[in-house]
């Protein structure tokens, strides 16, 4: 019987060398688990700041239009609309600007959790002609007979004549 010669290579690995192979594995499965953690943080973050810009741009257009008014209403207010996801809030300020007859206003958005800690999730701040100087209704004038028409009705469809000799072209005046 011959007994193997140092010279020949060892067949298999050595108890170290497994121990340190699975410390490797388990450190490198801990770090992916905490990248993939930050990651889905960082997806739901980004889920709900992008429902809150759009609650707020939508928000910001009812108070341009006139559909929600400036004033009268205090704190938080919730949205009524269809909202994908949780309870929504928002609150209007306003404040007079350095230049006349203008308005600034600040909407914030907020979700059930911002509103109990006073934390806004967005917020849009807009300059605007002051709504309260009623410059979004057109004048009224008064025609040949006495009649107070709108400016607006002369220009409809029908005989192809004129609006009348003083009536406005339109737009603001």
């Amino acid at each position: 019987m011959k007994r193997q010669s140092p010279k020949n290579p060892r067949l298999g690995m050595s108890l170290l060398e497994v121990v340190l192979a699975l410390a490797i594995l388990a450190m490198s499965a801990a770090i992916l688990a905490s990248i993939a953690r930050t990651a889905t943080d960082n997806g739901l973050i980004a889920h709900r700041l992008a429902t809150a810009q759009i609650l707020a741009e939508s928000k910001m257009a009812e108070v341009v239009t006139g559909a929600i008014p400036l004033q009268g209403a205090v704190g938080w207010t919730p949205i009524t609309d269809t909202v994908p996801s949780g309870v929504w809030y928002y609150q209007l300020q306003t404040e007079a600007a350095s230049r006349k007859d203008m308005v600034g206003v600040r909407l914030s958005v907020s979700d059930q959790a911002g509103v109990d800690e006073n934390k806004e999730v967005f917020y849009i701040v807009r300059w605007m002609i002051d709504p309260s100087l009623g410059l979004d209704t057109m004048p009224t004038q008064s025609d040949a007979n006495g009649n107070s028409t709108s400016s607006a009705a002369g220009s409809g469809s029908g005989s192809g004549g004129s609006a009348g000799a003083g009536a406005p072209s339109g737009g603001i005046q």
